[in-house]
């Protein structure tokens, strides 16, 4: 594995498929046999709604299993994967005592199906738009530090090129102006008009009124909803301006 190589390659392809099963095939170089990516738009992007998916290997019954373990939240490993930067393989699972019964009944699913040695891992990109990946690795228990450190950096470069290829196809982002920018931002802290009115030196009413410009542009209708979508489309940034 060449994770230099991979990334000249990757950034020739010119649809997300492509850039997807350049992956497989760097993957299955090292002995994986099965790979999954779940592309996860943040809340609030324009298809924060739609499913994306990419699988080899893994068939539709692993694939409706995964999604619906998912749907019901018991989806074990994917959860504690956006909830750390280090991979996860499948046996440090076992050994974990917060399972619920109905996650342990998942992973267990999964073993009956012939993944019994895997890993995951997540990827990241602009705006919270980052993905997992789910890695059946065969009769390899472990992989090697210097390979596993590859797959992460191979698996990063996909995901960022992924990303590129497709927000230019979600459609016109809309545009807010510094002001309401700035407005939306302590709005998205939790910040009333009336204080974000002291903080910025004008009045409640000349915030109320960039806030109905705002949910015009962003077609919302209340703050919790113009946050999450000036977050997801990156117009705002997740830590908000400076106290």
């Amino acid at each position: 594995m060449d994770p230099t190589a991979f990334a000249l390659q990757i950034e020739n392809e010119a649809r997300t498929e492509d850039v997807w099963w350049t992956l497989v095939g760097e993957v299955r170089a090292i002995g994986v046999t099965r790979i999954g990516y779940h592309h996860l738009p943040p809340p609030g992007a324009p298809d924060a709604g739609l499913l994306r998916v990419e699988n080899f290997g893994f068939g539709e019954t692993l694939l409706q299993q995964y999604l619906g373990a998912r749907a019901r939240r018991i989806a074990a490993l994917a959860a504690l994967l956006q909830n750390t930067v280090r991979p996860i393989y499948l046996d440090e699972m076992g050994s974990l005592d917060a399972l619920t019964p109905r996650e342990a009944s998942h992973l267990a699913e999964y073993r009956h199906h012939g993944v019994a040695n895997g890993l995951g891992l997540q990827v990241f990109g602009p705006n919270g738009r980052n993905g997992i990946l789910a890695i059946d690795l065969g009769e390899s228990v472990r992989l090697r530090p210097e390979v596993l450190e590859g797959l992460r950096w191979i698996c990063q470069v996909m995901h960022l090129r992924y990303c590129e290829l497709l927000i230019p196809g979600l459609g016109k982002m809309p545009s807010l102006s510094s002001r309401e920018a700035e407005i939306l931002a302590w709005v998205a802290r939790g910040k009333s008009n009336v204080t974000i009115a002291e903080i910025l030196g004008i009045s409640a009413h000349t915030v109320d009124a960039h806030l109905r410009r705002i949910y015009l542009k962003l077609g919302v209708y209340d703050r919790m909803s113009a946050a999450l979508r000036g977050l997801g489309f990156g117009l705002i940034a997740a830590d908000g301006p400076p106290q």
